[in-house]
């Protein structure tokens, strides 16, 4: 409402309702979320009494990552037309006899969840595990997760349903459709080195013999489920899926509101739209319900996490801080886009390591260094937030991917992470960041 109707008074009724959501996040929480929140609360505090706050400075600074929060709390929405056929089984049956090599199970297992996460999220790498767990139990260990991996990643880049996009977007203040060129082309870049690298460890290992493939192998099927049903399921699953991006994208483009916006208003509307076209209504209803019974729920520590981290950078934005740090940037000879970018990544990284999630990082130089003082375009500036964002996501033990990796294939998530992927999101980085200085330079 507030996007499509914008009025003074809703900034108020949106801060009482992000309070009282809080506060009853408060005994829901763990213990290291909470304890950040309130450091960052405390700091945000301090830096906005420094001023002459006034009532609205309040409502905004509460509401200021209201756009993230909505994001974060609906996308899981999408993954619920993964219910609406056996879309696991179709694709077994169309899969398994090209599944001949390690080489071929990786490549199918990255470009797989490379298609299904551009949507699905987190929620494609659950499905892709689960569909090629048994062949990949004849392959080296790491090669699944790493190709699990190496096919989520790149979407980080680029995909509106990706909090690392919202972020970008936030920070860098261009839209969508300004970010989609950097995007695209450095989620290209990854997929294109994933299949490279994974060509150069498992290429040359020997193909399954015929004898490996046993009835464990073998997608377990209604015996009414035969091939054309299968490619018809997964044409349908993919139409399905490019109809909820194509309308994203092309709200966007009429409306002119952000994907911030978009996004969480097509995740609620979409697959119920689409159930209703599909004559899946009953199962849609049985997901939603499922999604206010169980998902929603455990949402406590993003809600008020990234309350706290909108909290704190709107008041470090209005400080006198902020108007410092291109002097201190200027100062030290950081004043090309090559040193601008080497820092924010490096910044980003040297946080994560330490637990320090990149919203956080990336909030504060937003603040220090806004869009326009330094020698970045908007571009350049959403592309290194991007793959600074990339390289925490794949090396940090404490990303949400890497500790689903973890959990799914029962390692460290240093394991997981950082030693089985740290060459890839390293020669990722540089690629990345070389293709943002030669292809979308300034002017």
């Amino acid at each position: 409402m507030q996007s499509f109707f914008p009025q003074l008074w809703l900034n108020h009724i949106m801060a009482g309702c992000a309070l009282l959501a809080c506060l009853a996040s408060l005994k829901q929480v763990r213990r290291p979320t909470l304890l950040l929140s309130m450091i960052l609360t405390g700091s945000g505090l301090l830096l906005m009494l420094q001023g002459n706050p006034q009532p609205l400075d309040w409502s905004r600074a509460a509401i200021h990552n209201a756009s993230l929060i909505c994001l974060v709390l609906t996308v899981p929405l999408l993954g619920s037309i993964l219910a609406f056929e056996p879309y696991a089984r179709y694709l077994s049956l169309i899969t398994a006899p090209y599944i001949t090599s390690p080489f071929r199970l990786y490549s199918a297992a990255a470009l797989l969840t490379s298609a299904l996460s551009s949507l699905l999220n987190l929620a494609s790498m659950h499905f892709v595990h689960h569909l090629l767990q048994p062949r990949a139990a004849k392959c080296p260990p790491a090669l699944f997760s790493q190709a699990l991996f190496r096919g989520f990643m790149p979407n980080v880049m680029w995909s509106p349903s990706y909090i690392s996009v919202a972020i970008a977007i936030q920070y860098s203040g261009i839209s969508w459709f300004t970010l989609a060129p950097v995007g695209i082309s450095l989620a290209l870049t990854g997929i294109v080195w994933a299949l490279l690298l994974g060509w150069f460890e498992y290429g040359k290992l020997a193909a399954f013999s015929a004898g490996e493939a046993t009835e464990k192998d073998r997608p377990q099927r209604p015996v009414d489920v035969v091939r054309p049903v299968a490619v018809r399921g997964v044409w349908t699953l993919v139409s399905m899926i490019l109809l909820l991006i194509s309308l994203i994208v092309f709200l966007e483009y009429y409306t002119h509101k952000s994907a911030l916006v978009l996004v969480p208003l097509i995740s609620f509307t979409g697959p119920m739209l689409l159930s209703r076209i599909y004559g899946k209504s009953a199962v849609y209803s049985s997901q939603f319900r499922q999604y206010v019974t169980d998902k929603l729920p455990k949402a406590h520590n993003e809600m008020l996490l990234f309350s706290a981290i909108g909290f704190f950078g709107y008041a470090l934005a209005g400080s006198a801080f902020p108007a410092q740090i291109p002097l201190l940037v200027s100062r030290f000879g950081l004043d090309t886009p090559l040193k601008i970018a080497l820092l924010i990544v490096g910044i980003i990284i040297l946080f994560a390591a330490i637990g320090i999630h990149p919203m956080i990082t990336i909030a504060a130089i937003s603040s220090a260094m806004p869009p326009g003082s330094t020698a970045l375009s908007g571009q350049q500036l959403a592309g290194t937030f991007l793959v600074g964002y990339m390289f925490y996501g794949i090396c940090s033990p404490f990303s949400a991917t890497n500790l689903i990796m973890a959990s799914l294939t029962a390692q460290n998530p240093l394991v997981a992470g950082l030693r089985q992927n740290g060459f890839f999101a390293s020669i990722y980085v540089l690629l990345s960041l070389c293709l943002l200085l030669l292809l979308f330079a300034v002017g």
